[in-house]
């Protein structure tokens, strides 16, 4: 890796994600607002605010989520003002419909 890409890197490590992006993960990991607060140590009216862009938790807040939504299986690609949200295939739930269909074509 380039000295550029490293420090693009180590950027997209310090930037935080939006309510958006986070309410994106969680669906697709499966994960309920419960199992998230648990996870990220948080009150789940401070998910649930955060995720409707009600308010914006303090950073620290906001780091705890991300990293937990990481744990799971999720990873964040920042591209300026952009953000894209991937997630590991074999840790997607099968309670979302996005894993079922995910089993059926590891199965086919």
């Amino acid at each position: 890796m380039s000295g550029v890409e490293t420090a693009q890197a180590d950027a997209a490590d310090d930037l935080p994600i939006d309510g958006i992006s986070c309410r994106g993960a969680r669906a697709m990991l499966g994960i309920s607002q419960k199992e998230l607060c648990a996870d990220a140590e948080c009150s789940r009216k401070l998910l649930n605010d955060f995720e409707n862009g009600i308010r914006r938790p303090h950073r620290r807040n906001v780091e705890r989520i991300r990293a937990a939504l990481e744990t799971a299986g999720a990873s964040f690609v920042f591209d300026g003002a952009k953000v894209g949200v991937l997630v590991d295939p074999a840790r997607v739930s099968s309670r979302t419909a996005r894993g079922r269909t995910m089993g059926e074509r590891e199965s086919a």
